[in-house]
């Protein structure tokens, strides 16, 4: 599965990249000089990509599923990454995420919701410093089930806190447009987390855990199109890789059930048979 594995983890970076790109035109062509959304063409777009996407994603869910593909319910199984590749790809994800959270510690001093980034900055270092943690943990005979569970819990935080976050910054806000995309793209993310975590906590939903990942890196990517601080941006595309490279591990590690050997007909008295 590693060939598939690393066709939809493109598929799911082209398909952002997409989105991202219409998300951008959206915020240059679809407002007037006063920032107040026109009637445009990208506000239909807009949706329908994120739409698209998520019956894409879906689809490819529903053809492992029908070609009787499962992901064993195991932690150690569902996430195994072993090699050099996954060690230098989950440590880099982390970085990354830590990186962003110290840059918008650092950034945000003037802002007046000071306290509430920097509560977030705290949560995404934390993230970033579980993240490699919890993979590594996969690959262990006897893993640390406790601080597993404890460092699972650290992205959900982040994005719950973020959810608040955002309200709070466009509470008098009166353009949807400008944080509907940023709100649906942390609600996603959010269920992808906790979908991912079920493994963790032996409540594993393979086929909603893929899709959430694949679905929730996308819309990560295309919140990029947004203004926001650099240490934010930083963060949600160190998410977006955090689930495209849970996403790769875990098509990696699907298998196909073996089929059902079909019962012999046996031939009964009187010339009648039964299957």
């Amino acid at each position: 599965m590693q060939k598939d594995a690393l066709e939809k983890t493109c598929y799911v970076g082209g398909a952002g990249a997409f989105g991202v790109f219409i998300r951008w035109l959206q915020t240059q062509v679809a407002y007037n000089d006063e920032g107040l959304p026109d009637a445009s063409f990208f506000n239909f777009l807009v949706p329908l990509s994120i739409a698209a996407a998520g019956v894409l994603f879906f689809v490819f869910v529903r053809r492992w599923k029908a070609a009787r593909y499962y992901l064993p319910g195991a932690f150690g199984k569902a996430l195994e990454n072993d090699g050099l590749l996954y060690s230098v790809l989950r440590y880099f994800c982390g970085a990354l995420m830590a990186l962003g959270a110290i840059w918008l510690f650092a950034s945000c001093e003037a802002d007046r919701n000071v306290g509430f980034y920097r509560v977030l900055a705290g949560l995404g270092l934390l993230s970033g410093v579980s993240f490699p943690f919890v993979l590594g943990e996969a690959n262990m005979d006897e893993p640390r089930r406790k601080w597993v569970c404890v460092a699972s819990l650290a992205p959900m935080l982040l994005y719950a806190f973020w959810l608040v976050t955002c309200y709070k910054v466009n509470s008098i806000n009166g353009v949807l447009w400008h944080y509907a995309i940023e709100v649906i793209a942390c609600c996603v993310i959010l269920v992808a987390f906790f979908r991912v975590a079920g493994f963790v906590y032996s409540a594993s939903d393979a086929w909603n855990s893929l899709f959430f990942c694949m679905f929730g890196a996308f819309l990560a990517i295309v919140s990029l199109a947004d203004g926001r601080y650099m240490g934010q941006q930083l963060m949600l595309l160190a998410s977006a890789l955090m689930l495209m490279l849970y996403n790769w591990i875990m098509i990696k590690n699907l298998r196909r059930r073996k089929a059902e050997p079909i019962a012999e007909a046996a031939v009964e008295e009187g010339g009648f048979e039964r299957i």
